[in-house]
């Protein structure tokens, strides 16, 4: 028997590639999806923060143009940062024109200096090496004082809630866009890209919110069984305890559940790892759903804010997404807030901090009705990568492989990735468990 912890989109792409194996995939929650999911409130639809479907693995897309069977829309990206009271086109780095003079001088300046730095390494060099860097040193080697002080320490420094030299660089390289000099430059002067980067066009529902796409899979999957967890698990024994009370034996685990839950429930671990929870960092979010009385508020997808002065670190409109999203003559946001574990945000202060935020982003209007307001709290919303991640987390994995328990997904793998990946991950590890793909359904 296979127990899958997890209705996510790892937990659901896993039982689909185990075809005709014995499993079980046990879900707390009373539907599945896990963050992937949407929900409906005075009219409106709403995911669990952004979710947009972006692909690199030609093989994953097709798989999920197929499971979805043309309930897709392709969508150019309009993404924008919102600083020095001004709008730039997203990436920032190739996109300062219309900023401050001092500020597109000081950016300009400070990316040829760097540009400049980093081509005298390779000469030295003879070949690019790999730096292995914090984050805040890549920042400022890559993209050089003023792009770094004016967007990329300050937003990241409020989307992660660490210091940044306490993190690793070695997961920015498919989400950070690195230009060239002549792309900076054209940037400076008005001439900006702005498809650069991995989402320059996305795939979203036409309608029902990103949720369809768990539900797509259910009719291929069997023994889902809903609000139902588990309490513990005997490593050792190969026993699993269900939160009802029930007692089964297993020959694997698939766990898409955060990595930290799974240490908890686990028993019979060796110290180091039953420690190593404790050091595993993550940032949480609240995700807050608004709905307002005004059609066409904004005609953006979503806006990056780096500056103090806003709680949010990012502002969505799912309207723009699929006009399903809110009923006709409204419109619709998401803004989150991201905190630490352990601290705690008064809800009122909150929903008062980001009305306030967007009608100083001009985004509101004092005037405007607000007929939604909802709060959803993500405990783990980010995996911190730091130096004792980069040390522990593959020793952590590979003793509960080694014990019959495969960890998948984003928070299941601990790591930063998309709706794409965590498809990607549950077929794999449905591909790695099969003797030889014995019963693997491609």
């Amino acid at each position: 028997m296979i127990i899958i912890i997890g209705a996510g989109l790892a937990g659901l792409s896993a039982a689909y590639h185990l075809g005709d194996s014995e499993y079980l995939i046990l879900e707390k929650n009373d539907e599945a999806g896990g963050l992937c999911r949407s929900y409906s409130i005075n009219g409106f639809r709403f995911d669990y923060t952004g979710h947009l479907l972006h692909f690199r693995d030609q093989e994953t897309r097709k798989f999920v143009e197929d499971l979805l069977k043309g309930r897709l829309a392709a969508l150019k990206r309009r993404s924008y940062i919102y600083s020095k009271g001004v709008y730039t086109p997203y990436p920032f780095q190739v996109n300062i024109h219309g900023l401050p003079p001092d500020v597109v001088r000081e950016c300009l300046i400070g990316f040829i200096h760097a540009w400049s730095k980093e081509k005298e390494r390779k000469v030295e060099a003879k070949v690019e090496v790999e730096r292995k860097e914090n984050f805040e040193d890549w920042i400022y080697d890559t993209f050089g004082t003023g792009i770094a002080r004016h967007f990329m320490v300050p937003f990241n420094a409020k989307l992660w809630k660490v210091p940044l030299e306490e993190m690793t660089s070695d997961w920015v390289s498919w989400l950070v866009p690195r230009p060239t000099l002549e792309e900076v430059i054209d940037g400076a002067v008005g001439m900006g890209k702005r498809d650069m980067g991995y989402n320059p066009t996305f795939l979203y529902p036409k309608m029902g919110g990103i949720g369809i796409l768990p539900e797509a899979f259910l009719p291929y999957v069997r023994n889902l069984r809903l609000s139902c967890s588990a309490d513990s698990i005997d490593v050792k024994e190969r026993i699993i305890l269900l939160q009802d009370g029930t007692i089964m034996r297993f020959d694997q685990i698939i766990s898409t559940i955060p990595l930290p839950e799974l240490v908890g429930i686990a028993k019979d671990l060796p110290e180091w790892l039953a420690l190593s929870a404790r050091h595993l960092r993550y940032v949480s979010v609240y995700d807050i759903n608004i709905g307002i009385k005004r059609g066409g508020i904004s005609d953006k997808h979503w806006i990056y804010f780096p500056e103090p002065d806003f709680v949010f670190y990012r502002v969505g409109f799912p309207m723009n997404f699929s006009k399903e999203m809110a009923p006709p003559g409204t419109s619709s946001i998401y803004a989150e807030v991201s905190y630490l574990p352990g601290e705690s945000i008064d809800e009122d202060f909150l929903r008062k901090r980001v009305i306030d935020g967007l009608i100083s982003a001009g985004i509101l209007k004092d005037n405007d009705e607000i007929l939604v307001m909802d709060i959803k709290d993500i405990k783990y919303a980010y995996a911190v990568y730091d130096k004792y991640r980069m040390d522990n987390i593959d020793k952590i994995r590979d003793w509960f492989e080694n014990h019959g328990i495969y960890t998948s997904g984003r928070y299941g793998l601990w790591e930063h990735s998309s709706m794409e990946d965590a498809i990607r991950q549950g077929r794999e590890t449905a591909k790695k468990i099969m003797d030889k793909g014995l019963g693997f359904r491609g």
